[in-house]
């Protein structure tokens, strides 16, 4: 006899977590405007990959060390409800993944600052050398799915089981990948359109209040259910592999 389905959840970090999306704040900040203009540009367009806009992005800061980041980090708000949320979900045992296109330097600060540091996380690196320069780099890349510098599809497909209704919350161009092997979807922005125009059902929230009254629906009324296109895409996947 099969075990019954429970959940498990990933969740992006920028414009979800955060209430603004902490990676662009940073570039506004240290960056040289008219290169991380073009390069973020260039990436919106599929001309670049992320890896590469974060490289050039990168490139053109000047001399910074962890603890300037750490602090400009600490300056930006959260979503009030994401800790209620997580709460929830620890209660009644589901994991609650961070998986992010962003990096370490400053979405553990954060993480910390809302007493959520133990939460797991999959996220860019960020090293710090003596003479002040910064260099990104990409432990959770992917040959063959090169669009974003941490593939999340990866994150959803190895972290979780036959068992596992798989929840995927987000907002952006790194999370159009993930929510195709997604059973369960909450979107907001530009996340919203992409899922209506490839035909992904999902749930349409402004903040993480909205996400938790579905979702607390979900888990009391025993609605586990996986999405069949997701768990086919998922199937595709790991045959092709």
């Amino acid at each position: 006899m099969p075990n019954p389905l429970t959940y498990t959840v990933f969740t992006d970090f920028d414009g979800t977590i955060a209430v603004n999306d902490i990676g662009d704040a940073l570039f506004e900040q240290y960056g040289d405007i008219e290169i991380c203009s073009q390069s973020f540009q260039e990436y919106r367009n599929g001309t670049i990959n992320a890896r590469e806009c974060w490289k050039s992005g990168f490139a053109s800061f000047p001399p910074v060390t962890r603890q300037e980041i750490r602090e400009f980090a600490l300056r930006q708000p959260v979503d009030v409800y994401f800790k209620i949320f997580a709460e929830f979900c620890e209660g009644h045992n589901i994991p609650v993944s961070v998986v992010s296109d962003g990096f370490d330097a400053y979405i553990d600060p954060v993480l910390e600052r809302e007493m959520l540091g133990h939460l797991t996380r999959y996220t860019n690196i960020l090293r710090f050398y003596g003479n002040g320069n910064v260099e990104p780099l990409f432990p959770h890349t992917d040959s063959t799915c090169t669009r974003c510098a941490n593939c999340k599809r990866n994150h959803l497909l190895t972290r979780s089981g036959d068992d596992q209704v798989i929840v995927y919350i987000g907002d952006g161009i790194s999370d159009r990948c993930p929510v195709q092997f997604a059973d369960v979807v909450f979107a907001k922005d530009s996340l919203v359109s992409f899922c209506e125009t490839h035909n992904i059902t999902f749930h349409r929230f402004r903040d993480f209040s909205e996400v938790l009254k579905v979702f607390r629906s979900m888990v009391e009324l025993g609605k586990h259910r996986k999405r069949r296109t997701a768990e086919l895409a998922r199937k595709e996947v790991f045959i092709g592999e």
